[in-house]
């Protein structure tokens, strides 16, 4: 269940170095010439937007939003959708309640995550949140890290994610084994703004959350971040 949100890149430079003992000629070395300032200039996209992601969300101590899930299983041809309401606070707190189509909530209260079930009447408890994939996947929610230390990352044509018109995709492969393919966040390019993250599974299935109507700094409650399971429910640790 945690790996539904575990999300990442890893970029590969094809062409990067060259083979061993190879004499360059000067054919090669006017290639080479003539890619640069390709290169240079797709490494510049690149770091602007990285930088403006980063920057927008460092500076936000509480967020609040309204998202959208929708989970694309291959192998069925099937297609489910969720909604609920995402908030986090700094540092590393997050409530991530589901509404619809059934209720489900995840408390990270910093030191362990917590997934409460209603119909079920379960409780699953993870102490070691900290060194989940979790914990890299919505890292950038609240500015702890960077993106660049966790991935590599590229920009890629928004179309091939379905993002709408104005916005910029970037595609983050992790730098270490993983149990995802990789992660491709679906940016506002003036703000940083991280509009929807789409997470593509080893398997081929995709989940993607879009997020709506953020509020930042409104002063949420510590409390709200604390959890205590409801007397008589089974509590599961992993």
């Amino acid at each position: 269940m945690l790996t539904t949100y575990g999300c990442a890149l890893l970029l590969t430079l094809a062409g990067a170095g060259k083979p061993e003992g190879a004499a360059p000629s000067k054919p090669v070395a006017k290639t080479a010439t003539k890619a640069t300032p390709k290169a240079a200039a797709a490494k510049d996209e690149v770091t602007v937007l990285v930088d403006l992601v980063q920057h927008y969300y460092e500076g936000i101590k509480d967020y609040t939003a309204d998202f959208i899930q929708t989970y694309r299983k291959i192998a069925l041809s099937q297609e489910t959708e969720s909604r609920g309401t995402l908030q986090l606070k700094r540092p590393g707190l997050v409530r991530w309640a589901y509404q619809k189509p059934v209720e489900k909530l995840w408390v990270v209260d910093g030191k362990k995550l917590y997934v409460a079930d209603p119909e079920f009447e379960q409780v699953f408890v993870d102490p070691n949140f900290r060194s989940a994939e979790i914990s890299s996947s919505i890292r950038f929610l609240w500015g702890e890290g960077k993106l660049t230390d966790t991935f590599e990352v590229k920009v890629i044509d928004g179309k091939t994610v379905g993002a709408a018109a104005g916005l910029k995709a970037l595609e983050m492969l992790p730098k270490t084994g993983a149990n995802y393919a990789k992660l491709v966040l679906v940016v506002e390019p003036t703000t940083g703004e991280v509009k929807e993250s789409v997470i593509f599974e080893t398997a081929g299935n995709t989940n993607r959350f879009k997020f709506l109507e953020p509020r930042l700094n409104t002063g949420l409650k510590e409390d709200l971040f604390t959890y205590t399971p409801p007397a008589g429910w089974e509590v599961i640790y992993r």
